[in-house]
């Protein structure tokens, strides 16, 4: 997919931010590289793209707010930077009604509204299967769009996913992060997530007493980004030698 654009510089900087932001797991960098993704809406011809870096940006606010290890969940604000989130990409949607990531995070987004209040589920659920679909068909050799679909069915009722399905997507992203890494892209366009996925299914294995294939998975996402706090905490944990935030 080919983009034009004035100027990226905003852009790129917000990326980085974001970046930086899950390095170092902190709420507010990732507040940071929201206001600089906003502050490109302004300037970036191709407004769909900004619209979906904001909403990459709430995605992983609402992750911190609910999910930060040895940290008690703030729900209020994890649901509402969630709904923040969908919001902010059906916008992307609509000025670009091609690209699979916004699909399938609104997707997981829309999980995690499910997650918090199960009641949701009636209105949710259907919407979480038609955006992940929909991100499958579109592009389903994308690495994050698998990701994604795999954390969308860890968060699903386990009716509607469940971890075997959730690890058969996540899996297949692995290899796709990979393939991935071999192709150059432009500097504007998604590259996040390997290390993420892999931490991702380390919590996974973790959760479900398999210390072995979880410290596996910690170890690979420590080998894609040295600094990816959540596998440095997952392996201490994992290994029995505890952590702690100032590690």
């Amino acid at each position: 997919m080919l983009f034009s654009y004035d100027s990226n510089e905003t852009l790129i900087n917000g990326i980085a931010s974001l970046q930086k932001a899950y390095n170092e797991w902190d709420e507010n960098e990732f507040q940071q590289s929201l206001l600089i993704f906003k502050e490109a809406r302004g300037s970036f011809s191709n407004e769909g793209l900004a619209e979906y870096w904001c909403g990459t940006a709430y995605f992983f606010l609402s992750l911190h707010n609910l999910f930060s290890p040895g940290e008690k969940p703030d729900k209020t604000k994890g649901v509402e930077n969630a709904k923040k989130g969908i919001e902010i990409l059906t916008k992307s949607i609509e000025l670009m009604p091609d690209f699979s990531e916004s699909y399938a995070m609104r997707g997981v987004l829309r999980g995690i509204l499910i997650k918090m209040k199960p009641f949701s589920v009636f209105t949710q659920g259907p919407k979480v299967g038609k955006d992940r679909d929909k991100a499958l068909s579109l592009d389903e050799d994308n690495p994050r769009v698998h990701y994604l679909t795999g954390v969308s069915f860890w968060f699903a009722p386990e009716i509607l996913g469940g971890p075997e399905k959730a690890i058969e997507h996540l899996l297949r992203a692995e290899i796709l992060f990979e393939k991935e890494q071999q192709t150059k892209k432009d500097k504007i366009l998604p590259t996040w997530g390997q290390s993420t996925c892999l931490a991702f299914m380390g919590d996974i294995y973790m959760s479900q007493n398999q210390k072995d294939k979880a410290v596996n998975y910690y170890k690979k996402a420590l080998n894609a980004n040295p600094e990816d706090l959540l596998a440095l905490k997952g392996l201490k944990k994992a290994e029995g030698r505890g952590y702690s935030d100032s590690d």
